[in-house]
């Protein structure tokens, strides 16, 4: 399952059948699943949607876009295929992937949740929370979530982007290129005379729950009880893989899928943990949705200290449902909940038991990375 994109095999469903004109597909699979369908302003859309004569895949992803929810749109089925390559790892162009670019509902641009750290857009100086003013020259509000990806894709030539930061706007290059990079880093170190752990997560592809499970034993292999399990800049991406990289620390549940009407659906794997560790969070501003609720379940199940800055507060699960051959929806389904029922969805992100600096460059010069050593050194 995609948390904040796309999918669990649960959750998918197939194309519909019959003879049903488009709107009416779409009207439907947002009635059946939309987190917020009760609300006045699906209400009003739903109305106009339902008298469109003449429908296509982008004039109803135009309507949609008049909600100001990012999240709940129309993907083509090439689309879909560009989603599913960037997460494997095969197509990553400046490191800027489906999931960490959003619409901002305040102004209609786009928004960066974050670049994928050793990216070209992340080397370039891109940050969480920069808005993307402009594309090669072509200003990016008003435009579909779709529109701005492909613009962002590809893996030659550059891209000229204008970007917004602290009200202040700045010109940036990024060449687009084809780069590789473990979604799982590890290691292990000596601080202090006491032998530590490093695991970093660049994202969660199918994976990478896996790949993590392998690091944790690597480090009870070398005898290694304290480790550091970096987030940072980590968008999210599948939530089965995240279930089951928590299953290296904890058997616990590490939070909860709530649906429209209140029901609640526990998030985690079944997998006995490799091993109970001491363990220290680093997160920030561009830790996002499956990596925030990683973070959660982390600190609430096994005591993990979060170290950085407050998280971007993305926490809602999404459903992928079919319109026909050539296109479908992806419609948020559900919020997350942390183990201990604490949401954090529409910018209300997690807040840090100890605030530091969290920019992953800072790291030689101390900040979250040296905090968090000397958190498991000294405690």
């Amino acid at each position: 399952m995609w948390i904040n994109l796309v999918l669990a095999s649960a959750l998918m469903q197939p194309p519909s059948t019959g003879t049903a004109n488009l709107s009416t597909k779409v009207v439907d699979a947002i009635d059946q699943n939309y987190l917020f369908a009760d609300t006045a302003s699906w209400q009003r859309l739903r109305a106009d949607l339902v008298r469109d004569p003449n429908p296509t895949v982008s004039s109803m992803d135009q309507q949609l876009a008049r909600l100001g929810d990012g999240d709940l749109r129309i993907v083509t089925s090439e689309q879909m295929n560009a989603m599913q390559a960037e997460t494997a790892g095969s197509e990553r162009g400046i490191g800027l992937v489906d999931f960490a670019v959003t619409i901002d509902p305040a102004t209609g641009e786009a928004k960066i949740v974050t670049p994928l750290v050793t990216s070209p857009a992340f080397k370039a100086g891109l940050r969480p929370g920069d808005v993307i003013v402009s594309i090669n020259g072509r200003a990016t509000r008003g435009l579909i979530h779709e529109d701005v990806m492909a613009m962002l894709r590809g893996n030659s030539g550059k891209v000229d982007l204008t970007i917004r930061r602290d009200k202040r706007e700045i010109s940036v290059q990024v060449a687009k290129q084809t780069w590789t990079e473990k979604a799982v880093e590890s290691r292990t170190f000596v601080a202090d005379k006491q032998p530590l752990g490093y695991i970093g997560v660049l994202l969660f592809t199918s994976d990478s729950g896996k790949q993590v499970r392998q690091a944790v034993n690597a480090l009870e292999a070398h005898g290694i009880e304290k480790c550091i399990v970096d987030l940072r800049n980590n968008p999210g991406g599948y939530l089965d893989a995240m279930a089951v990289a928590g299953s290296a620390f904890t058997n616990h549940t590490l939070g909860w899928k709530v649906r429209r009407d209140g029901t609640k659906e526990p998030i985690h794997a079944s997998d006995t943990p490799f091993k109970a560790m001491q363990l220290v969070v680093l997160i920030n501003e561009g830790t996002a949705s499956a990596a925030e609720i990683l973070a959660a379940g982390l600190h609430d199940t096994t005591g993990a200290r979060l170290i950085g800055a407050k998280t971007y507060g993305r926490g809602q699960i999404q459903t992928y449902v079919a319109l026909n051959e050539n296109a479908g929806i992806v419609i948020p389904a559900a919020s997350a909940e942390s183990a201990k029922s604490v949401r954090f969805n529409k910018g209300s992100g997690l807040t840090p038991d100890f605030a530091v600096s969290s920019r992953v460059e800072d790291e030689a010069k101390g900040s979250a990375y040296q905090r968090a050593i000397a958190l498991l050194t000294h405690p």
